[in-house]
């Protein structure tokens, strides 16, 4: 084996992302809504931010105002609409990730099976998590401030909505990663180097725990100064935090282990070129010619800086960069829990 057998490729000759669109009969029902709409979609979303708070404003008007109830902030009542558009306005940005992401790994398993779950069954078990978030929204609406007749309805109404897009979201991220797990038990077979063909999934990753921070900042922005002292609520936002934290690492743990299976599998491809390399050295010096020398030698140098390189590959998808954006953010719910506590501020900043 001489070192002229090494394949060396550059970053530009890896395939590059295949551009198919995701099946519609694959789609969740937010993604098939935003298909439906097109680009009027922007404009439902505004629609149905104007219609929620017009909607909050009128039963308040009706009912006298919101009053304060249980030591709960009457601001409470704004937080499930609040909450319901920023899940719909997300939902197309994370859609467009993950497809990238999905796209990453099609481009180095072109030939595998589809990994999408059966559309019927996959269609009734998110229309069954549908329906559990509307039932825990009209459970958890019984808790909330509103006790005046329109803002109980409403109330109510909106809770089970929003807890329905939530019970789907959550749904759907089960099934990406399931979806995951199987393309890569699909003939996907991932080389030492190719952790960069891979960003748009650490990207995915990122956005799905940003949006995560994301929520747990508004949530907080809704609480009462009371609330948010006691230990309860300590312990509840420091695990959502840590859960998002989680999300970015678990969403790429997959790629990960495919990533450090393949360095294993060439760090023992080339010691073992490695070893033959040596003793063709060693041969050599004991009546072999300069020049057979000089080769053997060669092979045993280049041999051993792509050892160093492969063990210098990294075998998690994503740069420092992106890791430095995830825990920064933890920053935005931290801020907002000393500033409410520090102004002893009960209801939005």
């Amino acid at each position: 084996m001489g070192w002229r057998d090494i394949e060396v490729k550059s970053q530009g000759s890896f395939p590059e992302p295949a551009t198919a669109q995701m099946p519609r009969e694959g789609q969740s029902l937010l993604a098939r809504l935003d298909s439906f709409l097109g680009p009027r979609y922007t404009a439902f979303v505004v629609f149905i931010a104007v219609l929620l708070g017009v909607l909050l404003a009128l039963a308040g008007y009706l009912d006298g105002g919101i009053r304060q109830r249980d030591g709960l902030s009457p601001w409470m009542v704004g937080l499930n609409p609040v909450i319901l558009v920023y899940i719909l306005a997300l939902h197309p940005f994370m859609h467009r990730r993950w497809v990238r992401a999905m796209q990453s790994l099609e481009a180095l398993a072109p030939h595998a099976e589809s990994a999408s779950p059966a559309g019927t069954a996959a269609r009734r078990g998110e229309w069954a998590a549908v329906m559990l978030g509307t039932i825990a929204g009209l459970a958890v609406a019984r808790r909330g401030p509103a006790a005046e007749a329109w803002l109980w309805v409403y109330s109510e109404a909106v809770s089970a909505l929003m807890f329905a897009l939530l019970g789907a979201a959550i749904y759907g991220s089960v099934m990406r990663s399931r979806q995951l797990a199987a393309y890569s038990r699909s003939r996907l077979e991932l080389k030492v180097f190719d952790g960069h063909l891979l960003t748009p999934f650490a990207q995915w990753g990122q956005s799905l725990s940003l949006v995560f921070v994301g929520g747990i900042s508004l949530s907080l922005l809704f609480q009462s100064y009371q609330s948010l002292r006691s230990m309860e609520s300590v312990i509840i936002y420091g695990c959502l935090i840590v859960v998002a934290m989680t999300l970015f690492f678990m969403s790429m743990w997959t790629v990960h282990v495919a990533l450090a299976k393949a360095q294993c599998k060439e760090l023992a491809r080339v010691r073992s070129d490695l070893i033959v390399a040596r003793e063709a050295l060693f041969r050599g010096r004991d009546g072999e010619t300069a020049r057979a020398v000089q080769d053997a030698y060669l092979s045993v140098a280049i041999l051993g800086v792509y050892e160093r390189q492969v063990l210098d590959a990294s075998t998690w998808p994503f740069d420092l960069a992106i890791v430095g954006r995830v825990f920064a953010s933890v920053g935005a719910p931290l801020g907002v829990y000393l500033l409410k506590l520090a102004f002893g501020v009960g209801g939005v900043l």
